[in-house]
């Protein structure tokens, strides 16, 4: 009866033991935890996040957890870096060598291993190595997409395309626009470009910083139905006449049935890059910055730059896609044209810090005019 017994728990304990060594061996792909800090609404969609979460289990036996923020302003991204609060991050051109944050310089941020990046080929050749984010033969950030602070006109309503930014000022569109509430440069720039100024004077501060000019931006702020935050949504266009929009909205507009579009003062338009860059969280992690160049490789595939006119609305940064996308998606964004950009778009400039400064006491100076 004992030797039964016996038998009996030592079968118990063996069979334990292997279900432990099953579960552990089922479970052997390690956790890892890459945060990336981004655009609400646009560069993170579900679909490619289910993408590279199967591609890095596969490939490198690893189970990644996307920890994905957001921000409303270009301004957040350094504090997360410097804190240690990010790995990955979405800057637009113009913040990379802020003289604020000098990304690169002090070592926020890491060179890429472009062998790990083979999409990066595919980039149109104006934004290779673009000298915002290089340092010698190093690069630092891949561009995800392209775009404009853009004046948008509601064509159920406007028949015609606004031929100036001064349209905003007809008090026929009193309180039936919208504009970003935290984008005090992008709309300094807009009327500063209604008002005559050149593209050089534009970020001006000094040049600017007269009564008539404090007037008019005021008067952009007062008469505004509303302000979005971060990105426009369609539905804080909705309804109005006029937005100033990152060109985001107009997609979601069409499904409830109002068709939006761009239209192209003659004053000119300001434009932006958005990139991804790897913060310096990752340095003692190779492997965990090899899976985030995985990331950035993905955002450079085909089909995700499909999605950024398609699915955000914005311009894509590749030369591989023409066949794939629609007519109208070529003509909306240009591409049939590849000079376009660089002739009719005015990137934004990067401001001393006494120029921004500036700008952020005359737009806080107009916001008082909000009743």
């Amino acid at each position: 009866m004992m030797k039964q017994f016996v038998k009996t728990i030592g079968f118990i304990l063996l069979s334990a033991i292997s279900i432990l060594l099953m579960m552990s061996a089922i479970s052997s792909a390690s956790a890892e935890t890459l945060r990336i800090l981004t655009w609400e609404g646009t560069y993170t969609p579900e679909e490619f996040q289910k993408k590279f979460i199967e591609l890095v289990k596969e490939k490198y036996d690893v189970d990644p957890e996307l920890d994905i923020r957001y921000v409303n302003s270009n301004d957040e991204f350094f504090p997360a870096l410097r804190d240690n609060k990010a790995d990955i991050i979405a800057p637009s051109h113009n913040v990379i060598r802020d003289e604020r944050y000098q990304l690169i310089k002090h070592r926020l941020v890491l060179p890429l291993n472009l062998e790990n990046i083979p999409n990066y080929r595919n980039v149109d050749s104006g934004l290779q190595k673009a000298d915002y984010c290089t340092e010698g033969d190093k690069v630092y950030a891949v561009p995800v997409a392209r775009g404009t602070y853009g004046l948008a006109y509601n064509t159920t309503i406007l028949r015609e395309a606004p031929e100036s930014w001064n349209i905003l000022w007809d008090p026929r569109f009193r309180d039936k626009y919208t504009l970003g509430k935290y984008q005090y440069e992008e709309n300094i720039f807009s009327t500063a470009l209604a008002m005559g100024f050149s593209r050089k004077d534009m970020s001006n501060y000094r040049k600017l910083n007269t009564p008539e000019f404090q007037k008019k931006l005021a008067q952009l702020a007062a008469n505004a139905h509303g302000m979005w935050e971060g990105v426009d949504t369609p539905e804080d266009l909705k309804g109005l006449v006029l937005a100033m929009s990152w060109g985001n909205a107009p997609t979601g507009l069409r499904k409830m049935g109002e068709i939006w579009k761009m239209a192209e003062p003659k004053e000119g338009t300001t434009a932006w890059v958005d990139n991804f860059m790897i913060g310096y969280a990752l340095e003692d992690k190779p492997e965990l910055k090899r899976i985030a160049e995985e990331w950035l490789n993905i955002v450079l595939s085909d089909e995700y730059q499909v999605y950024v006119p398609r699915g955000i609305g914005t311009i894509p940064i590749v030369t591989t896609i023409m066949d794939k996308l629609t007519p109208d998606e070529i003509a909306r964004c240009h591409l049939d044209d590849p000079t376009h950009f660089a002739k009719n778009r005015i990137l934004w400039p990067t401001l001393r810090k006494a120029d921004r400064k500036g700008f952020r006491r005359l737009w806080n100076k107009a916001l008082k005019h909000r009743k």
